[in-house]
């Protein structure tokens, strides 16, 4: 094929879709990726992105950014074929849409994407959501599918996005006629709360909210709006009740309204009974803090997000709990999120969450490469808890196999001398610590042990170990890598007919719930993983102030509790 051809063959693809053409699209004509470069060295080809191509003859076309990432979900299909559903779909969406529909301001980075089906971008500056997107929620602008503006001012509200830069689009699009603000406000009511409004605020209330945060108030609607349970045909609409002000508590409380402030933010210095006198005038005027206001005020989210990886079937409860009752104290919001990839990916994410101020801070329970801890680290509100690897498989001080020892000597000082451990996957340092420190501690403090079954964390490898156990082991208890091993254990030894702790003790790890109300109660090791999480958030807390981190540590991290499925041994 002649370089005539080639030209040819080029333009034909091009002309329905802006000038571009791809090479998964060139190679159905026969053009091969050589012919392809030597084009582009002689000037007629311009390379716009991985595997994208622009005839230089053509103009340059508007969003060209936008236009080469969604070429590419399905590159050797024309853009005039392409679905809006199936392998390979995929719709123009949240920013990115907001800058095609010509709303909002300039677009930023990433080019925003939305897709029906799991798949990951090795491109950094394009970011995949992924979502059922309905036939009625697309539309076609300029050859491209893009969510329609009410679907768009959907995700973004439902990504959090800046209140100012929602405001701006939904503003614009309203005085444009593209949406209509009486049927986009039930789609938007649930996002109230999120923004700092009253839970049971309309959805119109949270447009007109977000557009004056933008400096575009939308004028005055009754749709929407709350009315009197009275109200009925011909009624007229009761006038809504305007939200009470820090000044009308201070004045019924007769303070200051610096003093409310001080009581919002958790003054530990405060009198008892100015304490009370605000508390009682809060209660009385059902006043909440308007936490939009205040970040608009002091351009600050209010808001700190802890981050675990996107995919895991373990979620550290007690450790959350106590990072966000730390941060509830100080006045801040908590946001759990999934942030996939590995640690640069997730370091990207981080920063994008910052400098778009969708956070003030962020908790990672995962690593983030230097984020924490490279040159200028310390200027980044970012603390990252070391306890866990990029899969939140335990490590560092949640990992520590030393309880282990504790357990046997325990169990030793009620006559029990022959020992079996069910060991936990190997894969975790947590479930090699314990292992180690098993048969360290069975030859220091001249005890036996019967042997260590590999075990997988799973309530079934504890039922097996104790059904496979042989009747003259001499076995009299067992150390289980944790309580779900230990449910196995006893169960398997009830099956059996062995009687626990009468025959045999069984001591677990871990004190989940469960382990109180199973009869016999389980013997385990509890965690003070709650702590973990407060002193985490108040390193993080204290980065946010500037002031210095705290020195406190978490000196009772683990310890014993005994309960019914350990006792003394059988005589």
């Amino acid at each position: 094929m002649s370089q005539a051809d080639v030209l040819r063959a080029l333009d034909a693809r091009a002309a329905g879709q802006w000038g571009l053409v791809t090479t998964a699209q060139a190679k159905l004509d026969g053009v091969q990726g050589v012919q392809l470069l030597r084009l582009e060295r002689s000037g007629a080809l311009e390379s716009v992105g991985h595997g994208v191509y622009r005839l230089a003859a053509s103009p340059p076309p508007e969003h060209l950014r936008i236009k080469v990432a969604w070429l590419r979900l399905a590159p050797g299909t024309p853009a005039r074929d392409r679905r809006t559903d199936g392998p390979g779909s995929g719709v123009v969406s949240h920013t990115s849409a907001c800058a095609v529909h010509g709303l909002g301001g300039r677009p930023t980075d990433p080019v925003e994407l939305t897709v029906s089906s799991r798949r990951t971008t090795r491109d950094e500056t394009v970011v995949l959501h992924r979502s059922r997107t309905d036939a009625e929620d697309i539309t076609v602008v300029d050859g491209l599918h893009v969510t329609t503006v009410p679907r768009t001012v959907v995700d973004l509200l439902e990504d959090r996005a800046d209140a100012a830069r929602t405001g701006t689009f939904v503003a614009e699009a309203a005085a444009r006629g593209l949406v209509r603000v009486e049927e986009l406000a039930p789609r938007v009511a649930a996002f109230a709360a999120a923004y700092g409004l009253p839970a049971e605020a309309s959805g119109t209330e949270l447009l007109e909210f977000l557009c004056e945060q933008a400096g575009r108030p939308l004028p005055a609607r009754k749709a929407g709006r709350r009315v009197g349970k009275s109200a009925g045909p011909g009624a007229a609409a009761s006038p809504e009740r305007k939200r009470p002000t820090i000044w009308e508590v201070a004045k019924r409380a007769g303070v200051s309204h610096q003093t409310v402030s001080r009581f919002l933010k958790n003054d530990s210095g405060m009198k008892p009974p100015t304490r009370a006198r605000i508390e009682r005038a809060v209660a009385e005027l059902d006043y909440r803090p308007n936490l939009m206001a205040r970040s608009m005020r002091t351009q600050r989210s209010h808001r700190i997000t802890i981050v675990l990886p996107e995919l895991s079937g373990f979620v550290p409860i007690p450790l959350l709990r106590g990072a966000s009752a730390a941060a509830h104290e100080a006045g801040y919001m908590t946001d759990v999120v999934g942030l996939e990839g590995g640690e640069s990916r997730r370091a990207r994410s981080v920063l994008s969450l910052l400098e778009t101020r969708q956070a003030d801070g962020v908790l990672s329970l995962v690593p983030l490469g230097d984020l924490a801890g490279g040159p200028g680290a310390g200027q980044r509100p970012v603390v990252v808890l070391g306890e866990y690897d990029d899969n939140l498989q335990s490590r560092g001080r949640l990992a520590d196999g030393r309880p282990a020892e504790e357990i046997l000597r325990h169990l030793a000082d009620q006559g029990h001398r022959r020992f079996l451990h069910v060991a936990g996957s190997q894969d975790w340092a947590s479930a090699r610590n314990r292992r180690a420190v098993y048969m360290e501690a069975i030859e220091r403090l001249g005890l036996e042990s019967y042997g260590v079954v590999d075990g997988d964390w799973s309530v079934r490898s504890g039922y097996e170990a104790a059904r496979d156990l042989p009747a003259d082991s001499g076995v009299t208890a067992v150390l289980a890598a944790n309580d779900y091993v230990a449910l196995g254990v006893l169960r398997g030894f009830q099956d059996r007919g062995t009687r626990v702790p009468e025959e045999m003790s069984v001591f677990g790890w871990d004190d989940e719930e469960f382990t109180r109300y199973f009869s016999p109660s389980i013997s385990t090791v509890h965690i003070n993983k709650e702590e973990v999480g407060r002193q985490s958030m108040l390193s993080l807390l204290a980065l946010l102030r500037g002031e210095p981190e705290p020195e406190a540590e978490v000196t009772d991290l683990f310890h014993l509790v005994p309960r019914g499925s350990s006792g003394p041994a059988p005589r």
